[in-house]
């Protein structure tokens, strides 16, 4: 009795899961601006403010994570981001850098894991629907003044990241975590380093594509072909709601760069 009591009570969230990813998967629009057409990160706004302790990050994520029980979100996902928890606990980075905010999970669980004083995280997104919403959760979860949110793509924001790091007096980001467009990871990866906003010993986590999603395999095939450059380890990992293989990559990069002015 018991096991079939949960099949019933586990059964309609799978359901509910599917649908929602499918309904993602098939909207070109969502596929390409993180926006889904049923409006979901809007509801996932409106659920983590009615459900979540504010001031709480570990309260805002679990609100986002038991939200992401029954409606497919675009995030990185609990199994997935131990190996991000693993990576920024072990580089400790004063300042980290993500790329792909969609809601502000993952900028929230880089954030509340950083230990150095006045440490922060820049996280740029793409949709300005997208912004609004992660503004406000990572507000809820009381750190606003510690993440901040950045409208655009990494080449339009080049200068901002460098004006940043000048008031950082910091010469170069130590974490960079990947997670947006998959197409635009090589070059967004090498318009940083170009830039000199990696030097030696900064970690880049990159978050590999699932079934529907373009994925990154010009980035992962540098990754592979440069090990001069960067040491990388590969995460075989499973995605939900199809148990979907995946692989999360963390890189540290050995070169010296030249130092550039910002």
């Amino acid at each position: 009795m018991g096991f079939m009591r949960s099949v019933r009570m586990v059964f309609p969230q799978i359901i509910s899961r599917l649908w929602s990813y499918f309904i993602f998967l098939c909207s070109r629009r969502a596929r390409l601006t993180g926006q889904s057409p049923d409006g979901r990160e809007a509801v996932l706004l409106n659920y983590v403010l009615k459900n979540a302790e504010r001031g709480s990050a570990e309260s805002v994520l679990s609100a986002i994570e038991s939200y992401a029980q029954h409606t497919w979100l675009m995030n990185i996902g609990k199994e997935k981001s131990s190996v991000l928890d693993g990576a920024v606990q072990r580089i400790d980075p004063r300042v980290a850098l993500e790329l792909g905010t969609y809601c502000g999970y993952s900028a929230i669980r880089i954030a509340s894991k950083l230990t150095k004083p006045d440490s922060k995280v820049v996280s740029i997104e793409i949709n300005p629907q997208n912004c609004s919403i992660a503004r406000a959760i990572i507000d809820h979860a009381g750190l606003s003044l510690k993440v901040k949110v950045m409208e655009g793509t990494v080449a339009g924001k080049l200068e901002e990241l460098d004006e940043f790091l000048e008031e950082e007096r910091l010469p170069h980001f130590e974490l960079i975590f990947m997670d947006h467009s998959k197409q635009c990871y090589l070059s967004d990866f090498l318009l940083l380093k170009e830039r000199g906003m990696l030097g030696k010993g900064t970690a880049i986590v990159a978050n590999s594509s699932t079934v529907g999603f373009p994925g990154a395999s010009d980035f992962f095939t540098y990754l592979r072909n440069h090990s001069e450059e960067l040491e990388t380890e590969e995460h075989k990992c499973s995605v939900d709601p199809l148990s979907l293989p995946s692989t999360v990559t963390v890189s540290i990069y050995k070169a010296d760069l030249p130092v550039f002015i910002h």
